[in-house]
């Protein structure tokens, strides 16, 4: 399974403009500084032929068209929007936009009527007739409905991006704990089996059962400290597995092993117990075969972030089994589709390409 972030991530600038709380001011100061420029266009450019005629009377326009969009760009934003946008009221916030937006042309128009007849100007919009007067407005009407709207659009916007980034850490939280989970279930088993076949050896073989202790303390370091962390290195993960096979040799005596290493084994990190689910389920099929001692070849190979697991055994006894879905549900959560695992009767195959999520 994948997240894939849509808006860039937690350290772009867009993303902390929108969401961070340290940019309100600074948000609040680009929508008045567009406001007053858009102000400004619509005055200077529709009234171009009077401006001399006008002289400081321009500036009254621009600050009384400023505070018009102004006026409606922050009822949309602060009241229509989470009272009918947010709920999913749509036509009452499109109809309740649209009413508040005609109260503004009516506004405007009153004003443009009130200038030109102090001016004894025909029209001070470019010398429109009545009727090219009302398309004017009429034609404009929907631009401006969307600029507003576009507005609430950025508050959507931000609000998408803080659930997006919501859900991303709760989906992150899910997976750990289920990796987690899934770490947990690794055989606990063999921990009892070695304690009770070690007390009965340190009546009879002290040495041995020193020897199985040391190697349970080992195991048992390395699960409860080591993976702890999100990654170890893979020399590391080899060692413990090595422990591992040595600790099951002792206590069963029905099969040799042999592990070979190389390449960048390291430099290579690899998520923790990762590989021990397939030595746990080769020892296991050995166990119940008649045919003793059995043989296990064990090679692991790193390259460039690329990992190759492979587990040989000396008789046909490997058959999948329900207990090799937890892995592969590990493998399907860190690794998504950069992996490839066969499995055949005398092998366990693994190949791992990258580092993983």
């Amino acid at each position: 399974m994948k997240v894939i972030p849509i808006i860039g991530n937690d350290n772009s600038f867009l993303y902390r403009f929108l969401v961070s709380s340290r940019f309100r001011v600074a948000r609040h100061i680009t929508v008045i500084v567009a406001l007053l420029v858009i102000a400004c266009n619509l005055v200077l450019f529709s009234c171009q032929g009077y401006i001399e005629m006008l002289g400081k009377w321009t500036y009254l326009l621009i600050f009384n068209m400023f505070l018009l969009y102004g006026s409606i760009f922050y009822f949309n934003l602060l009241y229509l929007v989470p009272r009918y946008l947010l709920k999913q009221r749509y036509l009452t916030y499109i109809l309740s936009l649209s009413t508040a937006l005609i109260v503004v042309f009516i506004f405007q128009a009153t004003q443009e009527y009130i200038v030109s007849d102090i001016f004894s100007v025909p029209n001070i919009y470019v010398g429109y007739s009545k009727v090219a007067f009302v398309m004017d407005y009429l034609s404009s009407f929907p631009l401006t409905l969307l600029s507003i709207m576009g507005g609430g659009m950025t508050v959507l916007l931000r609000l998408w991006i803080l659930e997006n980034q919501r859900v991303m850490q709760l989906e992150k939280i899910r997976l750990q704990s289920e990796i987690e989970h899934l770490k947990e279930q690794i055989s606990p088993s063999m921990l009892f089996r070695v304690l009770h076949y070690s007390g009965e050896q340190a009546l009879v073989n002290p040495g041995k059962a020193s020897k199985m202790l040391m190697k349970l303390s080992q195991i048992l370091r390395y699960q409860l400290y080591d993976c702890n962390r999100e990654k170890v290195l893979l020399n590391t993960e080899i060692k413990f597995l090595t422990n591992y096979l040595e600790l099951e040799q002792l206590v069963s005596g029905k099969f040799d092993f042999h592990m070979n290493a190389s390449g960048e084994t390291g430099r290579t990190f690899v998520f923790p117990l990762l590989f021990i689910p397939f030595i746990q389920y080769t020892v296991k099929q050995i166990e119940t075969q008649e045919e003793h001692p059995a043989s296990i070849d064990i090679h692991l190979h790193a390259e460039d972030e690329n990992i190759q697991f492979n587990c040989q055994v000396s008789i046909p006894c490997l058959e999948p089994e329900q207990e090799l879905n937890k892995i592969r549900q590990r493998l399907d959560l860190q690794y998504g589709e950069n992996y490839r695992l066969e499995l055949t009767g005398q092998s366990i195959q693994l190949e791992l390409k990258g580092g993983g999520k």
